[in-house]
């Protein structure tokens, strides 16, 4: 696998499918989906190669995508500048009292006496842990890489962190357009629309003339690009493309705190479709299977948290026709699986940033790419 760095150079437009009219213009600023991206790269390594545009390049693995914040200063960025989707299981609390932004962790817990619930029979719900005053506030949607893998830890991250590290995009760059009609030149009655465009740029403070940070798109394909630019979603807007070797490596603590633990959490970085709705095929009807990155590993799915589904469609380069509609889960979604007997070391490496879609090219698209992490159930 080789990674790359794609910097846009011009806002994003990425749309979902839906009517115009449907849709504000904070939701159509999209971050670019795995296909967008899987689609971009294939096209320039195929353009960079000399290859024909057809099904044999669906065969070529993508990784990612995920977003790197780069200092406007020019310093090469590292592991902690990657960036990823924060986690579902996490939600922003302002307390009036003492003016202070808190985390708020939800977890599986079990019912109390008399409790229940219609979740599907064996699922636990998710309790707030650490209960502050206060009611729900919006925050950074996007984390640092290392900060996640704290929180994962069980360690204690501040709101104040999580601004600092993490990503809250500009504001959607809005362009009105209009239709010339050939022969007259003049405008033609009627045919206005606007586009809204993702700044990859982060959010600029009050004090701040411009932003101290860009950002950047981090991917990875099996196939070399040698090419400086690709067109990146709507309109055919241009970014740069270089070379990287920027990707979390696997910590040398993962593989014996899943086994010691005998359970773990999956944090999607990447939207992911399964076609059961939120719950993958490869579980059976007590919600026990085999992941697809592993051989033998057995997990019984115990307690989820996701947002609602977002839709996903996209167009069919080959076939020159725009892709069938699909519902996504954001990234973000977190499970939990308890390890059901044994498990080998061999089993828990390959959890590490693997893809667990049901359907082997979703896969391949860069869909469900997730972060392991170990948690031990008391219950």
């Amino acid at each position: 696998m080789l990674y790359y760095l794609i910097e846009p150079k011009d806002p994003l437009i990425i749309r979902s499918g839906r009517p115009f009219e449907e849709i504000s213009d904070a939701q159509a600023a999209r971050f670019p989906p795995p296909s967008t991206v899987a689609g971009a790269l294939r096209n320039i390594h195929a353009r960079s190669n000399g290859k024909p545009l057809n099904n044999e390049l669906l065969k070529l693995a993508v990784t990612g995508p995920l977003a790197v914040k780069r200092p406007i200063n020019g310093d090469a960025p590292s592991e902690k500048h990657i960036l990823v989707p924060k986690p579902a299981d996490v939600q922003y609390c302002y307390d009036q009292q003492t003016q202070l932004t808190h985390l708020v962790r939800s977890k599986p817990m079990a019912f109390a006496e008399g409790e229940g619930c219609d979740l599907p029979s064996g699922l636990l719900p998710l309790f707030a842990e650490n209960v502050h005053g206060g009611k729900p506030v919006l925050g950074p949607n996007w984390w640092s890489f290392n900060d996640l893998v704290a929180w994962r830890k069980g360690e204690a991250v501040s709101f104040e962190r999580i601004c600092q590290n993490g990503w809250m995009p500009a504001e959607p760059d809005i362009r009105t357009h209009i239709a010339i009609n050939n022969h007259s030149r003049n405008v033609e009655s009627g045919k206005l629309f606007q586009t809204t465009g993702l700044s990859m740029w982060q959010q600029r403070a009050d004090h701040q003339t411009f932003p101290e940070a860009s950002l950047s798109i981090l991917a990875g394909i099996d196939g070399d690009i040698t090419l400086p630019l690709l067109n990146l979603g709507g309109e055919r807007r241009l970014a740069a493309v270089e070379a990287c070797t920027l990707w979390p490596s696997l910590p040398s603590d993962l593989v014996p705190s899943i086994i010691e633990s005998k359970g773990f959490t999956l944090t999607f970085l990447t939207p992911a479709l399964f076609s059961n709705g939120w719950l993958p095929t490869w579980l059976n009807d007590d919600l026990v299977g085999t992941p697809p990155c592993c051989q033998s590993l057995t997990v019984k799915l115990r307690a989820t948290a996701l947002e609602r589904w977002i839709p996903q469609s996209g167009w069919d380069l080959v076939n020159n026709t725009p892709r069938a509609a699909q519902k996504m889960i954001p990234a973000g979604a977190t499970y939990w699986f308890e390890i059901v007997g044994d498990a080998t070391d061999e089993d828990i490496r390959s959890l590490w940033l693997a893809h667990f879609c049901d359907d082997p090219q979703s896969n391949l698209n860069g869909f469900g790419l997730a972060l392991p992490a170990a948690y031990q159930f008391t219950i």
